[in-house]
């Protein structure tokens, strides 16, 4: 009896060894890599800057007074796609609008002519005259993509002057007493468009 307890007690010795000899294999070698994403929303800001233009009432802009056939005058509207802008496209909408309507001749190619010193990576993508002939819209566009993340960017000038045509009679410029040249500027991210064309259809 004392024997086959002893070996009993043999048995669950050499049992519970080896139970401790298993746990004690258990051990892992573990490690752990973390990935924090950050997700910051893109912008598109721009800047409209003119050379002697200044605010008044609100409005920021410049006068010319007693034009003449010939004369020419400062105007050189300049966008700046401002730090921290995505890839856009850019242009300028030139509005010139009359105080009265014009007849066809005086909205052609002499009208077309005014903007003097268009800068080459300007493009003019289209014209349009209002019903009334009271308004011409000049749509130019800047010729490729810009991105401004790190710091701005200064676009080239659209143009330098507005010329008053030389064969412009008095009458002729009767009409454009009170006219006005407003200058906007858009821009558009490029990324999800196709084009231009595109991006400015749903703009």
């Amino acid at each position: 009896m004392k024997k086959g307890m002893k070996a009993l007690l043999i048995a669950v010795s050499a049992i519970l060894l080896v139970a401790v000899s298993v746990s004690l294999t258990v051990a892992y070698f573990t490690s752990q890599a973390d990935v924090k994403n950050t997700f910051t929303v893109g912008k598109v800001d721009i800047s409209l800057y003119e050379e002697g233009a200044e605010y008044d009432n609100g409005v920021y802009g410049q006068t010319y007074e007693n034009i003449i056939p010939g004369g020419s005058y400062n105007k050189a509207p300049t966008v700046t796609v401002e730090k921290g802008s995505v890839e856009s496209y850019v242009r300028m909408m030139v509005n010139v609008v009359f105080e009265n309507a014009m007849d066809e001749a005086q909205l052609g190619d002499s009208l077309d002519g005014i903007f003097s010193g268009v800068d080459a990576k300007w493009t003019l993508a289209g014209k349009t005259v209002s019903a009334d002939n009271t308004s011409v819209v000049y749509e130019y566009r800047y010729n490729s993509t810009v991105e401004a993340l790190d710091e701005a960017v200064e676009l080239e000038a659209l143009f330098t002057e507005i010329v008053i045509p030389g064969e412009w009679e008095e009458a002729d410029l009767n009409g454009f007493n009170n006219m006005q040249i407003n200058v906007e500027g858009h821009a558009i991210q490029a990324f999800g468009f196709a084009d231009a064309n595109e991006a400015w259809a749903n703009f």
